[in-house]
């Protein structure tokens, strides 16, 4: 489970092979949660608002590098790094 990114002391992860639809993982302080790159929404567990409302924003800025790194991982070929935001 290589990490993608990691900001406000909470790393990104994307699963090699992962279910469907797809989606990244959070986790940190205490919080994990599995949010769609199709929109940036929890689909499951919880965050913290502050840091909920900046993942699901990064999420629908690097929507096209996270789908790039989610076809990556379903085929088992090594994922990149994604920028923080800003």
């Amino acid at each position: 489970m290589p990490v993608i990114c990691e900001f406000l002391g909470f790393k990104v992860y994307i699963y090699f092979k992962d279910h469907q639809p797809p989606h990244i993982h959070l986790r940190g302080g205490g919080f994990e949660a599995m949010l769609s790159i199709a929109d940036g929404q929890v689909l499951k567990g919880q965050l913290p608002n502050k840091l909920r409302v900046v993942a699901i924003a990064w999420v629908r800025q690097e929507k096209d590098a996270l789908l790039e790194n989610w076809q990556r991982a379903q085929t088992g070929t090594p994922l990149f790094k994604i920028c923080p935001p800003k």
